[in-house]
């Protein structure tokens, strides 16, 4: 079973590689140079897919090595719901987690470290996404996987099947694509609304990561209509090698 999750995690992500690297030739929302931080890039995404496995099996095997019986039951009736139900509801529920810890990190000096190499991008497209520290990963992995073996109990495919739909907002919310969804826009993000996070003026709006509900419920909202076209996106300041080093890993 935990091959056949594997491959298909496999297949999910060329898939949507490769469908929004299409998308954003045809409909781009900025001028992007993708040969600038190519390099970059690519190093921050092989250690970005290293972090995420050594985070990830590290704490679903502490959870299947510690957690209670009692706990892992607790929520028989939610663990009964169908399986598209229970995929949802998680993903929902660790979305409301993570916008709160998202949140915290433009709060708090010792959680933006973790975060700050995420900012530190001028240019957001599809592949930008995958610029996050060892300690960033990490944390996010925690609700990530919790949420969905504790409380829900998800199968090993269906949790490959949650981690795919993850996987494209991840894509989604950082692609540069000019696009609308319509009154979707009320419960979901947009490459735009993202796109008001990443921005010098307006990082501590839009903190959502896939249902805008949250920052119109707490607060936190900005239309993304209201930022300009060439609002300059990053962390504003320059930075070294040095300190590149440090954020990668996350303080």
């Amino acid at each position: 079973m935990n091959s056949i999750a594997n491959g298909y995690e496999t297949v999910a992500f060329l898939g949507l590689a490769g469908g929004f690297e299409i998308l954003e030739r045809f409909r781009p929302a900025r001028e992007v140079d993708r040969w600038k931080h190519l390099k970059i890039d690519v190093v921050s995404f092989a250690l970005a897919i290293l972090m995420n496995r050594i985070s990830q099996y590290s704490i679903t095997g502490f959870l299947a090595a510690h957690a209670p019986a009692t706990i892992l039951g607790h929520w028989f009736t939610l663990q009964g719901l169908p399986s598209s139900a229970r995929i949802f509801l998680a993903i929902m529920l660790a979305d409301f987690v993570i916008y709160w810890i998202h949140r915290a990190q433009h709060a708090f000096g010792p959680l933006w470290q973790t975060h700050q190499w995420h900012h530190s991008t001028q240019q957001l497209y599809w592949f930008s996404g995958f610029r996050v520290s060892f300690l960033h990963t990490f944390i996010y992995n925690i609700p990530q996987a919790a949420i969905p073996i504790l409380v829900f109990n998800l199968s090993p495919l269906e949790v490959s099947i949650a981690y795919s739909i993850a996987l494209l907002i991840q894509f989604w919310e950082h692609t540069n694509l000019n696009i609308g969804i319509g009154p979707l826009q009320y419960l979901f993000i947009t490459p735009a609304y993202h796109r008001v996070h990443h921005s010098v003026e307006h990082n501590r709006r839009n903190f959502a990561a896939t249902f805008s509900l949250w920052d119109r419920l707490f607060g936190t909202y900005y239309d993304p209509a209201k930022l300009r076209a060439d609002a300059p996106l990053g962390l504003g300041e320059p930075y070294g090698v040095k300190k590149m080093a440090r954020m990668l890993v996350g303080f």
